[in-house]
């Protein structure tokens, strides 16, 4: 048999005998969780304004939005964290890390308020680097590697400031977190900012469709040249400063530095990714939908302290709606595995050496019959 044509041109890299995932399709699957919580969170605040007038106020939307003002800025990175398959549950001990070391670097070492914040900004960011070099280049487990970072930020800051609280950070470090921006908090101008800056990064940059593409397919996505552990490297150090930025948030409304600062950041905020509609598994989920389970949290609490009912109920009503997005998610993955024709199918690399094969042996042949027709002629 002859040996391969060199004429021929070699397949794209990306064939690797696989379904290419279209993105679209997916990004609709995540949107819609996130549109009916969308409806669901309306439905809420209508109930609300009826049951108490002062619930549809501005000074009380203005005190929804600066409650969830800090899980919300976690909750940016977290998402494109999650929609990529990864996890970090580490932010809470890392805002309480930031805060505890913002008191030393402030109050005993004596640096200035402005190298204090941005010594506090830069340990977050390390941690977070630490996260990303061990998931997104040694392939280490994110749940592990973010659990252990869980209890030893938490170490870290326990041991630097020997389970004491710093406090008297003056007015100017006060504006932080008690700070208003014609009329509106300041920790809620942070956070839709930092919103803002997201919602671009993902729908109008190829980073959304990299990060969803790496949560549904990674071989693929590194296949057709998607930085697969540059880009999630880069969103843990993101991740980590903005944790560092909430625990700054915190210590300045308190006017304290505690290691207690960030205790249950990280469920609140995965809580909110999730109902928000992105997958745990990674491969679906939207930003938008993310800001719904935000709000979502937010307005539930508010308004059942509104009409007197106890936090204990707003908990368990979260844990319902928890459990329904779970019920929504193994809707969507059953969804996924239907045929569409938004998928494509792709010939794997083993189908296509065999058409290639196949055709050439055919084209072989015709050749040998033209030399034996052509024989036949001269005779």
């Amino acid at each position: 048999m002859a040996g391969p044509s060199h004429g021929m041109r070699a397949r794209p890299r990306a064939n690797l005998g696989i379904n290419t995932v279209n993105y679209q399709a997916l990004r609709r699957l995540g949107a819609a969780q996130g549109g009916g919580l969308f409806v669901a969170l309306i439905a809420l605040g209508a109930y609300f304004t009826f049951a108490n007038a002062s619930f549809l106020t501005r000074s009380n939307l203005l005190v929804i939005l600066l409650q969830v003002s800090v899980v919300g800025t976690v909750a940016v990175p977290g998402a494109m964290l999650l929609v990529a398959g990864k996890l970090d549950l580490s932010v809470g001990s890392v805002a309480g890390l930031a805060a505890a070391c913002f008191g030393e670097f402030n109050k005993i070492t004596g640096l200035p308020l402005g190298l204090s914040i941005a010594g506090a900004l830069l340990v977050g960011g390390l941690w977070g680097l630490m996260n990303g070099v061990l998931v997104g280049y040694f392939r280490f487990s994110p749940v592990i590697v973010t659990l252990g970072g869980y209890a030893g930020a938490s170490g870290v800051a326990q041991t630097i400031t020997a389970d004491a609280t710093r406090t008297g950070f003056g007015p100017a470090f006060a504006v932080l977190g008690n700070g208003e921006v014609f009329g509106i908090p300041v920790p809620v101008v942070i956070f839709v900012t930092i919103f803002a800056v997201g919602v671009y990064c993902w729908y109008e940059t190829p980073i959304g469709r990299h990060l969803i593409g790496i949560g549904a397919n990674p071989e693929a996505a590194e296949a057709v040249g998607v930085a697969t552990r540059r880009l999630p490297c880069v969103i843990y150090v993101l991740s980590g400063l903005a944790a560092a930025a909430g625990g700054l948030i915190v210590t300045s409304q308190l006017d304290g530095a505690s290691v207690q600062i960030g205790v249950g950041l990280e469920l609140q905020v995965l809580t909110a990714i999730l109902l928000g509609g992105v997958a745990f598994n990674g491969g679906r989920g939207s930003l938008w939908g993310t800001l719904a389970g935000i709000l979502f949290i937010g307005v539930l609490d508010d308004g059942l302290i509104l009409i007197n009912i106890g936090p204990y109920v707003a908990n368990l009503a979260v844990g319902a709606a928890l459990v329904i997005a779970a019920g929504l998610d193994v809707l969507y993955q059953r969804i996924e595995r239907l045929p569409m024709g938004t998928i494509e199918a792709v010939p794997s690399r083993t189908e296509g050496a065999g058409e290639s094969e196949q055709s050439e042996t055919v084209g072989v042949q015709r050749r040998e019959h033209r030399r034996s027709d052509a024989l036949r002629s001269r005779h």
